[in-house]
């Protein structure tokens, strides 16, 4: 969305991205290659060797060999860019691109989606947090390089600011900021597509509360399967769950069997906004020591309307707070969590409060122009060392 929205105002962009489908875990066709995405846009294609989990030395090799291409595709461009806009997650690719800044004098912005890699320690069993030590050491490096290194840095929030500033070891500048994530939501659909998708899924009259998104690591679904088992009573309302529902068989055919679940496989985004736009309550169960912190589906569920229920604090809780889009709930209570929050979910007062806000605040229409402006400015601002 900001390659798109720099395009769209006339600059000449390449974004750079692997040929690895991340989300659905397959290789793009056509290996490396470079793809016209339309005026003043391309698309360069990096090939690098897949991965079966989100977590592993699969991973970490892919994002290698990814950020070892990366550079000598940009030396190969045979131009000097304006600006190099670079990201954490991957720590390899944030170093890369801050480094290839330096190297070419030219303006660089780090922009810090996730906390690579502080989690990842937590995250692991303890019988293996000790043995990944000295593995994660070399990607800290990395990051601390980048945030010391980038002309700029840009957080999704004021806490991840402030801890890519601290792993810099650098005082905050007013060409650092927060930008939080943009959503681009579909239209609301018609009452005549939320009724056939009704139908589609056998849903009736009864009050949705969904969850849209993977079945990885990150998420507990068993909280799924318990919040259903508790709720069987309530024949007012049905849970949809969607996703790749085949990476769990187990987990699947127990939620299958429930007469309150209906599995709705893996939608696309017309399919999610109708479900969403259609749901009373979103839910977002996170495992514990997940490592996100404003994840991308809050915006998601915001942007139609449904209320949030979710096992991760910290940022999320306070976003909710301010906001008043959702609640924060341990793992344990949140089948009645569902039940609680039922009066603000279904107000259609609150509802509509829900989605002026997000068109006001977290509308990628709203963010990335803003973003680009930032990015404008500190490639406008920039003398070189030459």
């Amino acid at each position: 969305m900001l390659a798109q929205t720099l395009a769209a105002r006339g600059h000449d962009v390449t974004w750079f991205t692997s040929t690895f489908d991340h989300y659905r875990k397959h290789h793009r066709p056509g290996g490396t290659q470079t793809l016209g995405a339309g005026p003043n846009l391309t698309i360069e294609m990096i090939e690098a060797p897949g991965y079966r989990r989100h977590v592993g030395l699969a991973r970490i090799l892919h994002n290698r060999h990814f950020a070892k291409q990366l550079r000598r595709r940009i030396r190969a461009l045979g131009t000097r860019p304006d600006i190099i806009v670079t990201s954490n997650p991957t720590t390899e690719t944030a170093q890369a691109g801050v480094c290839l800044g330096r190297e070419m004098d030219v303006p660089t912005i780090l922009w810090v989606a996730d906390l690579w890699p502080d989690f990842f320690i937590d995250y692991l069993p303890a019988w293996a947090q000790p043995l990944a030590r000295p593995l994660i050491a070399p990607l800290d490096r990395q990051v601390r390089y980048a945030a010391a290194n980038a002309t700029s840095i840009v957080g999704i929030s004021a806490a991840y600011l402030d801890w890519a500033v601290g792993k810099g070891g650098r005082p905050a500048s007013d060409r650092d900021r927060v930008f939080p994530l943009g959503y681009a939501a579909r239209p609301q659909p018609t009452d005549e597509a939320a009724t056939a998708f009704r139908q589609r899924h056998g849903l009736g009259d009864r009050t949705v509360v969904s969850f849209v998104g993977s079945w990885g690591r990150t998420y507990n679904l068993d909280l799924l399967r318990d919040a259903a088992q508790q709720l069987q009573s309530r024949h007012d309302l049905v849970l949809v769950v969607s996703g790749d529902a085949a990476s769990r068989p187990a987990l699947r055919d127990a939620l299958a069997a429930m007469p309150n679940v209906v599995l709705a496989g893996w939608l696309n985004a017309g399919d999610i906004a109708t479900l969403l736009a259609s749901s009373a309550i979103g839910l977002l169960p996170y495992a514990a020591k997940a490592p996100q912190g404003l994840p991308n589906k809050v915006f998601e569920y915001m942007a139609y309307g449904a209320y949030q229920v979710s096992t991760l604090d910290g940022e999320v809780a306070a976003l909710y707070a301010e906001t008043g889009t959702g609640r924060v709930t341990a793992p344990e209570r949140v089948a009645q969590s569902i039940v609680d929050a039922l009066p603000v979910a279904l107000d259609p007062v609150a509802r509509a409060d829900r989605l002026a806000q997000f068109e006001r605040r977290f509308s990628a229409a709203v963010v990335y122009p803003a973003l680009a402006d930032h990015v404008e400015n500190v490639a406008s601002q920039y003398t070189p060392a030459g």
